[in-house]
């Protein structure tokens, strides 16, 4: 089941990754790091450990998102990705 946050403020990155063990995140971009591209903070728009789950959350989403694992090791096969 995918789980939806609302009305979450935006906060790190890193912050989510760490309250998600092992979880698909959707993250809508606030801020980058302009130098490597890399999200610094956002808000959570949705979260699974079901990757197809947040993948169909993820085309619909609007603005600047990113989907990605929580956990620094992703699953093999798997890359980040981001949709504008």
């Amino acid at each position: 089941m995918c789980y939806t946050s609302i009305k979450m403020k935006a906060r790190n990155v890193n912050d989510i990754r760490k309250r998600f063990h092992r979880e698909w995140l959707l993250i809508a971009v606030e801020s980058m790091d302009p130098r490597t591209q890399e999200p610094l903070s956002g808000r959570l728009l949705a979260h699974s450990p079901h990757r197809d789950e947040v993948d169909a959350r993820f085309v619909k989403a609007k603005g600047l998102a990113c989907m990605i694992y929580s956990d620094k090791n992703l699953p093999k096969g798997y890359a980040i990705a981001f949709r504008a």
